[in-house]
């Protein structure tokens, strides 16, 4: 039996946003994540690119490990095209403070540029729009923390 919020969800996105986005083709990476001390892999579905409707989002429909539900969406803005242990280290804060997970993905699979990634999964259609405020919000800090950084540089 389906949970009525799997299908919901999944109707949401088939009907509102996935009709209407181009999928990124090619195969793409698994995301890992720790649960319970044991590494969990997700195999990537599809990557969807929000870009038309918002700068850098990025839709990920991975299969989740566990059998329900079957698949995952995660709501993804793109950080940084090119991921460096200093962008991490000012974006960690920002992420812990609303609950987002930060990975460097390669979203374009026949290239090497690594995107610094911040992932908020969606689990009710309501969440969605709050999702896009928060990822811009992190977005936004994280790009005024490196304004800042690069006054502080050229002012030396």
């Amino acid at each position: 039996m389906v949970n009525p919020t799997e299908k919901d969800l999944t109707l949401y996105f088939r009907r509102n946003l996935i009709k209407d986005l181009k999928k990124i083709k090619g195969k793409h990476a698994p995301i890992t994540e720790i649960v319970e001390n044991i590494p969990r892999s997700f195999p990537v579905n599809s990557i969807y690119d929000m870009n038309e409707i918002f700068k850098n989002f990025y839709l990920l429909v991975v299969r989740n490990y566990s059998k329900k539900p079957k698949f995952k969406y995660f709501l993804a803005v793109s950080i940084a095209n090119n991921s460096s242990d200093l962008l991490v280290h000012l974006a960690r804060s920002s992420a812990i403070k609303y609950g987002l997970r930060l990975i460097q993905y390669s979203v374009y699979p026949k290239t090497l540029r690594i995107h610094l990634l911040s992932l908020k999964e969606i689990k009710n259609p309501s969440d969605y729009k709050s999702s896009v405020e928060v990822l811009k919000a992190i977005s936004k800090e994280v790009r005024n923390k490196l304004v800042r950084l690069e006054k502080l540089v050229e002012d030396e």
